[in-house]
């Protein structure tokens, strides 16, 4: 018989328990998850979609080498800032190190606040939509000399519902949807639906940390500080010397981008930091409204730290 084919005989591999640990920028999501994998025993995958970059390390507040030295991570500096990367390949990565976590006997634990990502990771990937290269070379260079407004027109026009769950700038998510309306001829919402993300390759318990609103952009106003003191921007200087496009994705992303147009002196630094912490703000409030629409995520106060323990201990002994 072919190897590649499974018997309906065999058993299905039994799903991995995974505790997520997810919410908006700023609300202690990093500090909670090694607390957590130091008490129980476990390893973090990253769910950030900054964090994969290498040499991006102050604007994407990865965790520090010490912290790293005291919880293995996983799917941090895994790919250079002019490389591709996605949810379908950090679903990928992140399911080969669930499962190399799980057998050598530790807990898994999921870290961060890209909701796209944890989504995939525990319900799967919608098929049948294979990259367009022609297609999304039309759509950037449409962007580059239109504005992004003018490709989030096109998805405003082509599929509404799509257009409300994605922001006009994130340039990368329209052309993806666009791609696929243009490959399947429908609304790329209506494949979602249709799709539901309903794959079991694990058994999560996904918590998400609740900060109140005004604390939270407090919280988020003192952290662009902290990471400017802490050499945001000579950071990204490296990063153009070395060569790096500035319209590369993840230099097009929140803070990197604002802090590339002061550098290329577009305007003035203090412009650029008031316009990093507004959008970061409106980044909080996306997230807030993607996450609230879940209803398996367990919402807790981050001084409710005893009891996240315990909920956690129960997951697992339940396991």
């Amino acid at each position: 018989m072919d190897k590649n084919i499974t018997s309906s005989t065999q058993a299905c591999p039994a799903p991995i328990s995974v505790v997520v640990i997810t919410g908006p920028t700023a609300t202690g999501k990093t500090t909670l998850a090694i607390e957590l994998a130091r008490r129980f025993e476990g390893e973090i995958i990253s769910a950030d979609s900054m964090q994969v970059y290498r040499l991006m390390d102050v604007g994407t507040a990865k965790p520090t080498a010490a912290e790293r030295d005291l919880v293995p991570h996983h799917l941090i500096d895994v790919v250079w800032p002019n490389e591709p990367f996605d949810a379908a390949a950090f679903r990928v990565l992140a399911g080969e190190a669930a499962t190399q976590i799980s057998t050598r006997g530790k807990r898994v634990f999921v870290a961060g606040g890209t909701g796209l990502y944890i989504k995939v990771l525990l319900g799967g990937l919608i098929g049948g939509t294979e990259p367009d290269p022609a297609f999304r070379t039309a759509m950037r260079e449409m962007a580059a000399t239109e504005g992004p407004a003018a490709i989030y027109a096109k998805l405003v026009k082509a599929d509404p519902k799509a257009a409300t769950e994605i922001h006009p700038h994130d340039t990368f998510r329209v052309i993806r949807a666009l791609e696929i309306i243009n490959i399947i001829r429908s609304p790329a919402s209506q494949l979602r639906s249709a799709h539901a993300f309903q794959e079991q390759r694990f058994v999560p318990f996904i918590l998400a940390l609740d900060v109140d609103r005004p604390e939270l952009y407090r919280r988020v106003e003192d952290r662009v500080e902290t990471m400017l003191q802490a050499g945001w921007i000579e950071e990204i200087q490296e990063l153009l010397r070395r060569g790096y496009d500035p319209m590369l994705k993840p230099l097009q992303s929140i803070g990197y981008k604002q802090l590339v147009d002061f550098l290329l002196d577009r305007h003035p630094l203090d412009q650029a930091v008031e316009l990093i912490k507004r959008d970061t703000r409106r980044y909080v409030k996306r997230q807030l409204t993607w996450f609230r629409r879940d209803a398996r995520i367990n919402w807790r106060r981050p001084e409710q730290f005893d009891t996240i323990v315990s909920e956690v201990g129960t997951f697992f002994d339940q396991r």
